[in-house]
């Protein structure tokens, strides 16, 4: 039997509180007011009169609307108990009002005592989306006769043992949407219940609706794991893209960076981080020079951030988890939603084919190459170095640059116990760059032509065996392309009036990083009984790469090629030991071919439930990489660092061992959560390589068979550090602030003597302010941000067995602030957005860090450094649409 329930849990609305914390600055914030037993209704529905009750007492009541909807109230009421309001509003209906499940149920008495003693059955259910029908995962279903918390899988699913003919409390929460309490009977071993939640919109005209619309993230008990709603993404300040992985930078642990969407998650290198989509691999993470993020938000349901610590399903990464689901697409009816700004456009459909099938397509592209604004030229000029270099001097780079990508997923649901589905997405970026400068009378012209992407596929059936026995067939692809190409030209003079000198002199250098991988994994989630949910899988995945480094092809750098295959099986439990204690213990077992060894990775996190407002929490566990990217040294150029395999020698194979602890506290609209954390690194990788000496008209003086060009050293490192979030919740304003004190440090045998040295995305101090502000039709947003700078490499030297000696030194500490404000009206039934950014509106100065190129010409080294400076004041306009 399919049981679809939609009552909707109310709460007080009041505007003044919101504006109070903007203008105070979180200082006084007001919590709630005080419950006001006074109310006069006449012929109202007894329905509506408990929808009042609930808005001006901020009670949560649970009731059948449409059976109450017939009785009617009249009269003034002055009670001075919560329960003497509720007997004199029932009065007469034959129902009564009890407080249980923290909720006051209103019900009908006397269905209990005729129910007859049974046997517990499973019941199975799914969490869907009210308006489109499209499954919402990783929800919390609380039921309340087991007093305990269920979660949904991926596909939306949960499975939890009752009594039939037992009348069960429900609760249904997912991020972003209104919170569901029902009480439903169950009347049969086959029961199916559809939970169909209401989203929480913004502009709801014809019912003043009110709760916490603006919930943006949401903190897991587990350690390390949040929970993103991206529905408000394009209420942030932005570069004209609402920007996915920007966004979670924001968060408490994940390094802030301007000129990158690339996440540094509690000290470790981005490479550390698996960033699936729809299950298969996002291997870059940039466009437009980290700019804008290389997915489309447009095509996000939901998003799961492990920063550490994360549970035996994940593997494969030694730092955090991001996991992003696609939409499915609208069942309903046909929708399509895009926008323009002063860099790129993009437009998503969603349409429904059949009643069963549903499709999702997107794309966006920059047109900065057909067409380049003001804001394009100027990120351009900044992030490629142009008037910036370090210290100051005169540079000329004329870019030219555009981006794309593209995303499709076909879904198909035969029956409420299968979903089947198709995605695909691919990305791609095109630089082109010169750079014309003098030293010592020696004109030196420099093009750069740059070229990478991403792409993958991904193939799912989740289905349904038993009532609670859920699984997950995914087969799938991933690819990533680096093609990189530099010529430089020396000549006698850059005067352009003189004819073109003889001899002109040339150096040409190439690079290319190639990477596929082909996956197969099997998931299974079994709900053995209300404290325990087993979840356990088989995967498989090959990979192959390349990678080639030349100068003039006359010296060969490296040559590498390599394929090898992984094989995984992971198991994990869910333990509810009672209403306090939560464990999840659990271990991943892989085989890697290779280096012919086995890898064993346990790991078990605890959660303490103190009292209803403290919950205590850790995590530890053992990781493995087999796939990492080699850091090289800074050269000019973007995208130098490349992707590589584990052997086990010469590339090692990279591990982790992982504790967190932490406490999560709630004081009414108030939330705290602190995390201290301590991770250990074993088989980070640098790429270190020697210039050539060249001289005038011969070819480079280094034999390859002679002396080594280019070395592999391994090394390990460390990172602690503590993060803080507190946040604020109101209706209509969410607040948070983020703070992490951290350290990151690397030590290789051969840079300076094995001493510590800190991981050039280190960043001491880091504060984050984030600020969303909803009034009518408006939406403001600010953002602050707060870093000590993080290192460059000043100057290096090496000797003939690649001994290196390096000067480290900290780029200035970086502040910034921005704005945002849009607003929506309608168009007969098109929705325009338009809005715009203010960027860096205090116009601090600030460096993003450096480009080092080192070359050797005419027997002399030189060093070229190039400060990447931060955009100055910068506005911004976009306009988004739906219909």
């Amino acid at each position: 039997m399919k049981l679809t329930t939609t009552k909707l849990r109310y709460q007080k609305r009041n505007s003044l509180p919101n504006i109070l914390v903007v203008l105070f600055l979180l200082l006084f914030p007001v919590f709630s007011f005080g419950q006001q037993l006074k109310f006069s209704f006449n012929q109202t529905p007894v329905s509506s009169a408990l929808l009042e009750v609930a808005n001006q007492t901020n009670l949560r009541i649970s009731f059948d609307a449409g059976n109450l909807e017939q009785f009617l109230v009249s009269g003034s009421l002055g009670a001075d108990s919560v329960s003497a309001m509720f007997d004199w509003i029932l009065n007469g209906t034959g129902y009564r009002a009890e407080f249980k499940y923290n909720t006051w149920l209103i019900y009908k008495p006397g269905a209990d005592e005729q129910k007859e003693e049974t046997s517990e059955i499973y019941v199975s259910g799914y969490i869907s989306d009210g308006e489109s029908g499209e499954r919402l995962p990783y929800a919390t279903v609380y039921v309340g006769q087991k007093n305990a918390v269920i979660p949904s899988t991926v596909n939306g699913v949960f499975s939890v043992k009752l009594k039939e003919n037992e009348d069960c409390f429900f609760q249904v929460r997912y991020l972003g949407y209104h919170t569901l309490d029902t009480i439903i009977s169950i009347t049969s071993p086959n029961s199916t219940l559809n939970f169909a939640l209401q989203q929480k919109l913004q502009n709801i005209a014809t019912i003043n609706v009110s709760g916490h619309k603006l919930e943006m993230l949401e903190v897991s008990n587990d350690a390390g794991h949040v929970t993103f709603n991206p529905s408000r993404f394009t209420d942030l300040p932005n570069f004209g893209e609402p920007d996915v992985f920007k966004t979670l930078q924001l968060l408490p642990g994940i390094s802030t960076q301007e000129n990158s969407s690339q996440l540094n998650i509690r000290g470790s290198s981005a490479d550390q981080n698996l960033v699936t989509f729809d299950g298969f691999t996002l291997y870059n993470l940039d466009h437009f020079f980290g700019v804008f993020s290389a997915l489309n938000p447009n095509v996000i349901k939901d998003i799961q951030v492990y920063r550490g610590g994360f549970d035996s399903r994940y593997g494969e990464r030694v730092s955090g988890i991001v996991e992003i689901t696609g939409k499915s697409g609208d069942k309903t009816k046909p929708r399509f939603y895009g926008g323009v700004n002063m860099i790129s456009g993009n437009l998503t459909a969603e349409i429904p084919v059949s009643e069963k099938l549903s499709l999702v397509a997107a794309g966006r592209r920059a047109y900065s190459d057909v067409y380049s604004s003001w804001l394009a030229d100027a990120i351009l000029a900044k992030q490629t170095g142009k008037g910036n270099r370090f210290p100051e001097a005169d540079n000329a780079i004329e870019p030219e640059f555009y981006f794309s990508d593209f995303n499709a997923k076909l879904s198909w649901t035969p029956s409420d116990k299968d979903i089947v589905s198709f995605s695909v997405y691919g990305a791609k970026d095109n630089l082109n760059s010169t750079n014309t400068m003098e030293r010592d009378n020696i004109g030196i012209n420099t093009a750069d032509i740059n070229k990478w992407g991403n792409y993958g596929f991904g193939i799912s059936w989740k289905t349904q065996h038993r009532a609670n026995y859920f699984s997950e067939l995914q087969l799938g692809h991933s690819g990533y392309y680096n093609d990189y190409y530099n010529n430089t030209t020396f000549s006698d003079s850059l005067d352009q009036k003189m004819p073109v000198p003889e001899p002109r002199e040339q150096t040409a250098t190439s690079e290319e990083n190639k990477l596929l991988d082909y996956f197969l994994s099997f998931k299974n989630t079994v709900f053995l009984n209300t404290a325990n949910q087993l979840e356990f899988g088989l995967a498989t995945r090959y990979t192959t790469f390349n990678y080639y480094k030349d100068a003039e092809q006359d010296v060969v750098y490296s040559k590498l090629e390599k394929s090898a295959m992984l094989y995984t099986g992971f198991v994990q439990d869910k333990i509810a030991l009672s209403t306090k204690w939560a464990l999840k213990p659990g271990f991943r077992l892989n085989f890697y071919d290779e280096t012919d060894q086995f890898y064993f990775e346990p790991r078990l996190a605890v959660n303490y439930q103190a009292n209803e407002n403290v919950l205590l929490k850790m995590a530890t566990g053992k990781y493995y990489q087999f796939l990492n990217k080699s850091a090289t040294e800074q050269s000019y150029g973007y995208n130098r660092d490349f992707w590589i395999l584990a052997d086990g020698d010469r590339n090692p194979v990279v591990s982790s061992n992982h504790f967190i602890l932490g406490t999560s506290i709630t004081a009414g609209k108030l939330f705290f959560d602190v995390e201290g954390y301590y991770k250990s690194i074993k088989g980070l990788q640098e790429y270190l390589f020697r210039a050539p000496d060249r001289m005038r008209g011969e070819t480079p003086s280094i034999e390859p068979d002679e002396e080594p060009l280019s070395l592999f050293i391994a090394g390990e490192g460390k990172a602690y550090g503590i993060d803080f979030l507190a946040k604020y919740q109101a209706a209509n304003f969410s607040s948070w602030v983020a703070y992490s004190l951290s350290k990151s440090i690397r030590n290789f045998d051969e840079i300076n003597g094995g001493a510590d040295i800190s991981a050039l995305f280190d960043q001491t101090h880091e504060l984050k302010w984030t600020n969303i502000l909803s009034y009518n039709r408006w939406n403001f947003s600010g953002v602050l941000q707060y870093t000590t700078g993080h290192p460059y490499i000043e100057s290096t030297e090496k000797d003939d067995d690649f001994n290196v000696t390096r000067v480290y030194k900290r780029l200035p500490d970086y502040f910034r602030g921005d704005l945002s404000a849009n607003y929506n009206f309608n168009i007969k039934k098109v929705n325009i957005k338009p809005g715009l950014s203010l960027l860096n509106a205090f116009n601090t100065k600030n460096y993003l860090g450096v480009y080092v190129r080192q070359y050797n010409f005419n027997g002399e080294d030189i060093t070229d450094v190039v400060g990447i400076k931060a955009q100055d004041i910068t506005l911004n306009f976009f306009i988004n649409f739906s219909f």
